[in-house]
């Protein structure tokens, strides 16, 4: 548990409801039948879940805080070029596959729900307008990552497979320099 930057790890527990308490700010986090996850326990527990595989490599980046950032093919459809324009899409983090986890792949999947975004898409970030997501529209084992907007439910392909994904991050200073501009070259 993540309150005001400070990992909250032991919380109180009464009746099988954990309480976590923030030492900084008392924010108080109640969670009924806690229960502590292993990553791979996270995993399954998400394939009962939604009857899909998350990629394994999703352990390797799940609650990452650096910011990455994902050149973006071209396209000819405006309100992607309008959510899109630079060509980049830039990921502050990465979902917890957690389902404890204050900012979890479940928190994320109600919010794209919320947002109209489609059923066969797992949204790992975004902002309710924008998300990068896997698309399970044609696998439910072997998602494709898409950047997608939910006004129009357009959606763009990023990557053919998550590793492939995985490889083609880039650091948000090799893309943007102090000021925001774009400093890529390739």
């Amino acid at each position: 548990m993540i309150c005001c930057g400070n990992k909250i790890s032991s919380p109180d527990f009464i009746d099988g409801t954990a309480y976590f308490v923030c030492n900084e700010c008392g924010n108080v986090r109640e969670i009924k039948n806690y229960r502590t996850y292993t990553p791979e326990e996270s995993l399954v527990y998400f394939e009962n879940k939604y009857g899909l595989n998350l990629p394994s490599k999703y352990i390797e980046v799940s609650g990452s805080r650096s910011t990455k950032v994902i050149k973006l093919n071209s396209t000819d459809i405006e309100s992607l070029n309008f959510y899109f324009d630079d060509g980049f899409y830039e990921i502050g983090r990465f979902a917890s596959i957690d389902p404890n986890h204050k900012n979890s792949i479940y928190d994320n999947i109600s919010s794209g729900r919320e947002w109209g975004l489609q059923n066969k898409f797992i949204p790992l970030e975004g902002d309710g307008h924008t998300w990068l997501a896997l698309d399970y529209r044609e696998s439910n084992v072997e998602p494709k990552v898409v950047v997608t907007e939910t006004d129009d439910g357009n959606s763009l392909v990023v990557a053919n497979s998550f590793d492939e994904f995985i490889s083609n991050l880039l650091r948000y200073e090799e893309v943007y320099d102090l000021n925001g501009n774009i400093i890529y070259k390739k």
